[in-house]
């Protein structure tokens, strides 16, 4: 095997190392742009596991720079960010209220009837019992970023309820990797940040559904325990 720079062949020094070990039991040699080396004898080994450890600092220390780079863009409220339905970006750049009338009176309607009813659940019984969709943009999928009218669910509708950016906030680190729930070959795994820890905050940074009070109540009053009369209810 010939490359380059072997140790960019591996994502980080555990696939390095085993990549290593795969060439030793069949006796392959790997050569760089300076010397051939051979993973069956121990001090070759020993420069490929030092050159494995340097490629994965140097990886570190990339991402370091990238997201320090990004944070420094979000806290100027410029950094490109994903957006729920009810928003768009115009030609200028600028986050507005999605254009389309319906999605715009549904998702009133969806805050309106929680500050109504007080719970989400009764908010997806309402939806339901009239046949109203409520619109979603998926980050995955066949037409990802495009708006799409789905059923209303308990995910979906405290979905809504729970993004400040209907609340004309432009947030940055609601969400944040967390290392102990990944799985090998899954997706990187997150978990909620506290609305105090979120990184940045930029509260009437564009037009939004509800104010940041209401915004605020609304979460106190998803964060209560339903009462026994409506547990089990849709």
């Amino acid at each position: 095997m010939v490359s380059l720079d072997a140790s960019r062949l591996a994502r980080n020094n555990r696939d390095w190392h085993q990549l290593l070990e795969l060439c030793s039991l069949f006796g392959v040699i790997i050569a760089d742009g300076e010397r051939l080396y051979d993973p069956c004898a121990y001090h070759d080994r020993l420069l490929l596991g030092l050159s494995g450890i340097m490629s994965e600092a140097e990886l570190h220390q990339i991402r370091i720079r990238l997201h320090q780079g990004e944070r420094q863009k979000a806290a100027q409220g410029e950094l490109r960010i994903p957006l729920p339905g009810g928003l768009a970006y115009n030609r200028s750049g600028q986050i507005v209220l999605n254009p389309d009338e319906e999605v715009q009176a549904r998702l009133c309607l969806v805050f309106d009837k929680f500050t109504e009813l007080q719970t989400a659940r009764r908010v997806i019984r309402y939806l339901r019992t009239h046949d109203l969709r409520i619109p979603v943009r998926p980050l995955r999928g066949p037409g990802p970023h495009e708006l799409v009218w789905r059923d209303a669910t308990i995910a979906r509708v405290h979905h809504i309820l729970h993004n400040p950016a209907y609340a004309g906030a432009y947030i940055y680190g609601r969400r944040r990797i967390n290392a102990v729930r990944q799985g090998p070959g899954s997706h990187r795994a997150t978990s909620k940040v506290a609305i105090d820890d979120w990184e940045v905050c930029i509260k009437d940074a564009h037009p939004g559904y509800i104010d940041w009070e209401e915004f605020m109540a609304n979460q106190r009053r998803l964060g209560r325990p339903p009462r026994r009369a409506a547990q089990g209810h849709l």
